[in-house]
C-alpha cells in the first residue's frame, strides 16, 4: 500500500499520440485552463471543471498523472480525453481545430496515488477506452488512531479459545 505521497503506474496509447495529439495535451495542461474551456468542452457542464493533468510521454505510448490536480479528477479527466480527442468518434472528430488528430486511439493501465489532500489512495483503471477510479481502503492499522492501533490483523496474536485476551491499560 502506499504511504507516501506519489503515483505510480500508466496508461498506454495505442497507436501513439502523434506530434499534434502531444503538442495539444501539453499546451493545455501548460496553459492552466479547465477542460471546460477546451473546444469540445465549452457549454458542456458534464466535463470535469478541472486542468488537465495526464501528461503524455515524448513518444505519444503513454499517458501518466502529474498530481498537479486533485486526484478525484483522475478519471473524469481521462474519460474526457477518451470522449472527447482520443477515441474513434471523440466529439473532437471532424473540428477544424482537430483536423490532425487521428481518434483511432486504444487507452489501458492503471494509475495508483496519493496526493497531499488524499487520506486514502486512489486508483484508476482504463481498459479499451472504458475508465473507472475508487479510492482503494488502507488496512485499518494503517489509517486508525493510536488508541485502535492494535485492532488490525497483524497486531492481535493467536490465542487458545480458552484464553481471554485482556488489553493492557496505556498511560
Amino acid at each position: 500500500m502506499l504511504d507516501a505521497l506519489g503515483f505510480t503506474g500508466s496508461v498506454r496509447v495505442t497507436p501513439p499520440l502523434n506530434p499534434a495529439e502531444t503538442g495539444f495535451l501539453r499546451a493545455l495542461t501548460d496553459s492552466g485552463r479547465t477542460l471546460r474551456s477546451t473546444p469540445t468542452g465549452r457549454g458542456n457542464d458534464a466535463v470535469p471543471f478541472a486542468r488537465l493533468a495526464w501528461v503524455a510521454c515524448l513518444r505519444g505510448c503513454c499517458l501518466e498523472w502529474d498530481g498537479s490536480e486533485a486526484t478525484r479528477w483522475m478519471a473524469p479527466s481521462l474519460e474526457f480525453l477518451v470522449e472527447h480527442l482520443l477515441a474513434p468518434g471523440a466529439l473532437g472528430e471532424g473540428r477544424p481545430r482537430f483536423e490532425d488528430f487521428t481518434f483511432d486511439h486504444v487507452l489501458d493501465g492503471a494509475v495508483v496515488g496519493r496526493s497531499y489532500d488524499d487520506a486514502e489512495p486512489w486508483l484508476v483503471q482504463v481498459t479499451g477506452n472504458r475508465t473507472s477510479g475508487r479510492t482503494l481502503r488502507t488496512p485499518c492499522g494503517e489509517d486508525a488512531d493510536e488508541d485502535d492501533a492494535d485492532a488490525s490483523p497483524s497486531a492481535m496474536p493467536t490465542l487458545a479459545a480458552n484464553v481471554i485476551a485482556f488489553r493492557p491499560r496505556r498511560a
